[in-house]
């Protein structure tokens, strides 16, 4: 059986193009949007555009990369907070590396929502980023960190709130740090004294 040809490793010199390709066409589209033309992305990368189609046969196999590598920086980090022995721990720092995620990759996640190419990738997301979310949430809430009255799928309207905050990373925090205090079980309320 022969292996198909992008399933083979690419040798160094081949590796680093393709690389550089998905940089120059993540810094292409986010500043120019989806409608810039292949050709400056292969001037920005340094290669022919023959070396990108060859990759890429067209902009959706490009963005696809883009996205992919985005996800591939993401999924070690949320890996890691699943594993995390404390859920509440663990699902606080699987928040803050997608925010930090989404903060860095703002002007390209804006060209993609404006392309209409964000519901495209709900299900995938769901499945990579937001299912692992929902367990450490769950987890959190059966060991008592997290208000009863919350719903796991609710993050992502948590994660939009915060990400509404802008990308400044010292912002951020700030909000997360709020919202993770309005997400842990309320002490009960002391009676008054007489």
């Amino acid at each position: 059986m022969v292996t198909p040809p992008h399933a083979r490793p690419l040798r160094a010199d081949a590796q680093r193009n393709h690389e550089r390709i998905i940089a120059a066409a993540y810094a292409t589209f986010a500043e120019a949007g989806l409608d810039a033309p292949i050709e400056e992305v292969a001037r920005r990368a340094g290669v022919g555009p023959a070396t990108v189609y060859r990759r890429f046969p067209n902009k959706q196999a490009l963005v696809r990369a883009i996205v992919e590598a985005r996800l591939a920086e993401l999924e070690p980090l949320i890996a890691g907070a699943v594993r995390d022995e404390d859920p509440w721990r663990g699902l606080l720092t699987a928040i803050e590396a997608v925010l930090d995620i989404q903060a860095r990759n703002m002007a390209f996640l804006r060209v993609l929502a404006e392309a209409g190419a964000l519901p495209h990738l709900k299900g995938e997301l769901g499945e990579r980023v937001f299912a692992p979310l929902y367990d450490l949430f769950a987890r959190a809430q059966a060991a008592g960190r997290i208000r009863a009255d919350l719903e796991p799928t609710e993050i992502h309207v948590l994660i939009r709130m915060v990400a509404a905050t802008g990308d400044d990373a010292r912002g951020i925090r700030r909000y997360l740090a709020l919202l993770a205090d309005a997400l842990q079980t309320p002490a009960p309320t002391p009676l008054p004294s007489r």
